[in-house]
């Protein structure tokens, strides 16, 4: 058989047989190639394995610089990669057996997975970005850990106490937060009178730290009160230590 050097392809992929034998000038077939700009034929370059990734893992996504892949736990990725978690919402042990689509929407990734017993959902990973230390968190806010595992935490309310309502009896130590929620909660650290109670109007509370409010019980005179420690506040007082949240 003679060899044909294939170095000026001008017409293409030709398949009409013509008399004389081969045309050098085209191609009937080619494989694992490419035509050059110069009609010259080159080998298609292969692939160069990036990563072995864990198993368990499926699918593959580009987000924020690097890629992305997900499994029901948490997974260590190498270098470029990070793993989110997604589990089934009613049988966490269920594994996944496909990523249907997976593609950054609205600034997250919006994700639909198919789990081993054949369910199929639907999850927009948003997050309120990564935790820092000394920031106040309202409940139902999201952050991600300063090292990534795949999990995301929201916060929720460690404790609910009642609502403020007038003309309720305090004592030193009961804790009130605003009829309209703010994310504080507020604490009796000081009462005066025999049966201290909440005033009639709410107070305007304070979002700082260590702040404090008074409570203008009752505003009518009364007869002189017996004497007293000099010095004494009058009033009730609430202390507002910053709402705390957990994983």
């Amino acid at each position: 058989m003679t060899d044909i050097n294939l170095n000026a392809l001008k017409t293409g992929i030709n398949r009409l047989r013509t008399k004389g034998g081969a045309d050098p000038s085209s191609l009937y077939d080619l494989v694992n190639g490419y035509v050059t700009i110069d009609g010259s034929i080159q080998s298609r370059p292969g692939t160069v394995r990036d990563a072995v990734l864990p198993a368990g893992t499926k699918g593959l996504c580009a987000f924020n610089g690097g890629m992305v892949v997900f499994s029901n736990s948490p997974k260590t990725m190498p270098a470029g990669y990070t793993c989110e978690v997604l589990t089934h919402p009613t049988d966490d042990t269920q594994t996944i057996a496909k990523i249907h689509f997976a593609a950054p929407f609205m600034g997250f990734i919006y994700v639909a997975a198919e789990f081993a017993n054949g369910d199929v959902f639907h999850y927009w990973l948003q997050s309120g970005g990564t935790w820092t230390a000394s920031t106040m968190y309202k409940v139902g806010d999201t952050v991600l850990p300063t090292v990534r595992n795949g999990l995301r935490y929201h916060t929720v309310l460690k404790s609910n106490p009642a609502a403020w309502a007038p003309n309720v009896p305090r004592a030193v130590g009961d804790v009130v937060q605003p009829t309209v929620y703010n994310g504080w909660k507020y604490t009796v650290v000081e009462v005066d009178g025999a049966s201290p109670s909440s005033g009639a109007t709410e107070p305007d509370w304070p979002k700082l730290n260590g702040a404090q409010v008074s409570e203008d019980v009752d505003s009518t005179p009364a007869p002189a009160p017996p004497p007293s420690t000099p010095g004494a506040p009058g009033g009730n007082r609430y202390s507002n230590p910053k709402l705390r949240y957990n994983v």
